[in-house]
Parts: structure tokens; C-alpha cells; sequence
């Protein structure tokens, strides 16, 4: 595997149709975008924040959840994904099954069991749709990817390598092409693992080239843990929860799209066009005392697992929080950039119970919202989700979430963005 020359990604960008310098107008995103295409960059710039009255909220229209007695259905989903008809494909890891749902949440049919055989699964690394043809998703335990038809019929599997696995590690885009998420660059001081990127699967299974997201000069804050013991080496890091961080995720046209967390600065790439970047100017948010301690107690915890001797070594913890907090890149080609907002408590009865306990109990959390941007910067707005929420997909004014009920149950969740992003 050879890495991508990352000099071959400053020619890539969508093309600007805008003047030298354009505003996009604030209208219902609340703000305006600013565009400036005189230099090697193309800048799509966005400041202030979104008025209340501005932000969009999720109205749901569908919900698939199991009865706290119900075993029938799927009873603890990490990942699942939906196809241009709208079907939903959930992955139930208990069982190792997958459910295939209609888009009016009707289940059609379960696909697969517990097994090595063909269509049967032992673990699920990764799924997604392969546009209306079907569905295709990686078992790392039997060191395969299955495919499927869009009705669940098993079509073919092919045989993988299995030195390397991780969660929602299988990708795809427009073209249909499937790529295995792994390490492609060596380990940096304080890395156990590289950078990871990209790796082309070829349709026999095997690696084809490697793909390396654009890296960005984001300040790590890294805590490290070691421990030998006869002969036996083990490591562990772990990163502040609120430092800085770099962000990618692959476009659906097929190109990087990379977030400098710290400055909120995203940048795009389209083969034969400029770089453009998105970049924000937000109010700061501060950490408290209170959970900046939880979370000093939570790394101590997390290291002395590795190194029961670890005492504090690295930077303190941030007192503010870092202003982009995530990123995805929706199936319709939008950017979502998730953005940093003042830590609530969690009420108690949604606390989950550690079955450590020793374990420290984090009784903060971040509310969920996200800031919407098309492929080409212009900025559509600001929209709030419900508590225990986590994106999953969105197409134009649908948003498809997983959701936690009060007994810590898994829901998968569809909603309707209101009022309309444009």
C-alpha cells in the first residue's frame, strides 16, 4: 500500500461560481457566508452566532424501539444505515443479526445468525448501503465482507485481511466503491496506531492503495500509559475530552473533507479545483471546575488500567471547550460540523450504572447541535437534536438518529428538520 501524495490534494476543491468577494445572504440560517476566492483557497467565512430564533429543531416522524420486555426486535444497536428507498438495515450485536426495516419501520426480514457460514456473522466492523442495489457489511471476526441485495438476499462474500479492526469501518460513496477504515501513516510521538485513513478494497477482497486524509496542524494533547510486565508490552492513550482535535470523513463524489476542531476550519477537496475552507467565528464556551475534576479523575482511572502506578503527566485540562466537535458528511454531500455548547448535568435517572465501581461517574454532558454547510460553503444553519441522540445520516430535511430511551435502550430514530434548511 502506498500513501496518497498529499501534495496531489491541494489541486482538488469544488469549483467556486462566486466573484472575488460574495455574500450568500443570512435569510433563515441566521447568518451570512462571506466568500473569498482571490487567493490559492477558496474562504467561505461565517461570524457571530445563530440567533435562538434561527435554529432549527427535529420533529420525529418515526421511531423503532423495543419494549423494556422485548426481545423480538434488536436490543443493543451501535450502528445502522438506510438506503436511498429509505429501509433501514440495524445491526443487533447481541445476536450478531441484521434487521432489515421498511421505511414505514415495518421489519421485512432478519438476515444472517450467529455463525461463520455464508451470510451468517461473528462481528460487524462496518456497513453501509450500496446505493438502491443493495448492502454490504464487514465481519472482522470471519475476516470477510458480505453483500446483500436491497430485500437482504445474500449475493457474495469476499475474504479480507484481519490484522486490523475497528467500529464503522467500512465506507463508500457515489461510485460504489468500498474502503476498509485503517492506520495508513506511521505512528506520531505519543500515537499507538498512525493516522488513519483510507485503504481501496478490491472486489476479490484483497488491499488495494491507500488513501491519507490532508493532515492539519492541530495541537495534541495526549496522556500515555505503559506498562512491561514479563516480556509483555502494553500502551494505552487517551486525549482531554474537550481539547482540540482533527476531524475527516469521505465525501460521497469521493474526496477528503478534514476539520481543524480548534480554530473550526473545514476544508474540501474536488479533484481539479481550489482547496475551500469553512471557517466560523464562535462565542468561547468555558469548562467548569466541577466537570473539569470528574474528567481528571476519569483519565487517572483510564491510565492506572494499563500503569496502576500512572500519575499525572501531560497538559492540564482545557478550561474551554474546543468549538467544532465532530464532523460528517451527509449521503446528499452537506457538511455537519457539531459544535460545542455549555456542559448540562445528566439527571440521575439516566445515569447508567458502572458495573466498576470504582469507575468515576461523569454527570456532565453536551447537548447536541450541529451547523450545516453545503459542499460549496455557503452556510444553511444551526440544528438542535434531542438529548441522547447521535447522528447517524441525513439526506437534505430528514436526519436518521439513534437514540436512548430512560431504560438505556437503543431507538432508531427519523426526523424531519424544521423549519426547512434551504
Amino acid at each position: 500500500m502506498r500513501p496518497v501524495n498529499i501534495l496531489l490534494w491541494l489541486g482538488l476543491l469544488v469549483s467556486c461560481q462566486r466573484g472575488p468577494a460574495a455574500d450568500s445572504g443570512a435569510g433563515l440560517a441566521g447568518l451570512a457566508t462571506r466568500f473569498d476566492s482571490t487567493a490559492d483557497t477558496v474562504y467561505a467565512r461565517v461570524e457571530g452566532a445563530v440567533p435562538a430564533t434561527a435554529a432549527r429543531r427535529l420533529i420525529e416522524e418515526l421511531r423503532i424501539a423495543p419494549e423494556a420486555d422485548d426481545t423480538s426486535l434488536f436490543t443493543e444497536v451501535s450502528e445502522f444505515d438506510v438506503d436511498p428507498a429509505g429501509r433501514f438495515l440495524v445491526y443487533d450485536r447481541p445476536t450478531n443479526t441484521a434487521l432489515l426495516f421498511g421505511a414505514d419501520g415495518g421489519l421485512v426480514r432478519r438476515i444472517g445468525r450467529q455463525g461463520a457460514g455464508p451470510g451468517e456473522f461473528n462481528s460487524n466492523n462496518g456497513m453501509v448501503a450500496l446505493g438502491d442495489t443493495g448492502w454490504a457489511l464487514w465481519d472482522s471476526r470471519n475476516a470477510r465482507v458480505s453483500r446483500f441485495t436491497s430485500a437482504g438476499d445474500f449475493r457474495s462474500s469476499s475474504i479480507t485481511p484481519a490484522q486490523f479492526s475497528t467500529s464503522n469501518g467500512l465506507i463508500t460513496d457515489r461510485s460504489g466503491t468500498l474502503y476498509l477504515k485503517r492506520p495508513v501513516t506511521e505512528p506520531r510521538e505519543g500515537e499507538i496506531l498512525g493516522r488513519m485513513g483510507l485503504v481501496r478494497l478490491r472486489p476479490d477482497g484483497s488491499l488495494g492503495d491507500s488513501l491519507a486524509p490532508p493532515d492539519l496542524p492541530v495541537q495534541r494533547d495526549v496522556y500515555l500509559a505503559e506498562r512491561n510486565e514479563k516480556g509483555n508490552q502494553s500502551r494505552s492513550s487517551s486525549s482531554a475530552r474537550y481539547a482540540p482535535a482533527y476531524h475527516w470523513a469521505w465525501h460521497p463524489e469521493g474526496y477528503f473533507v478534514v476539520a481543524h476542531g480548534g480554530n473550526y476550519e473545514i476544508i474540501a477537496a474536488h479533484p481539479g479545483a481550489k482547496p475551500r475552507a469553512m471557517v466560523r467565528t464562535l462565542p468561547g464556551v468555558a469548562v467548569s471546575e466541577e466537570e473539569r475534576g470528574e474528567e481528571r479523575e476519569s483519565l487517572l482511572y483510564n491510565m492506572r488500567q494499563t500503569d496502576p502506578n500512572w500519575s499525572w503527566r501531560g497538559p492540564q485540562l482545557p478550561e474551554n471547550k474546543a468549538p467544532l466537535m465532530g464532523l460528517v458528511v451527509a449521503r446528499d454531500g452537506r457538511i455537519w460540523a457539531r459544535v460545542a455548547l455549555p456542559s448540562e448535568r445528566i439527571p440521575d435517572v439516566e445515569l447508567t450504572p458502572s458495573r466498576d465501581p470504582k469507575r468515576p461517574v461523569n454527570h456532565f454532558r453536551t447537548p447536541v447541535a450541529y451547523e450545516v454547510f453545503t459542499a460549496d460553503g455557503t452556510f444553511l444553519g444551526r440544528v438542535t437534536f434531542p438529548a441522547r441522540t447521535t447522528l447517524m445520516e441525513a439526506d437534505r430535511n430528514l436526519v436518521w438518529a439513534l437514540g436512548r430511551d430512560e431504560n438505556d435502550l437503543p431507538a432508531v430514530l427519523r426526523f424531519r428538520i424544521d423549519p426547512a434548511l434551504q
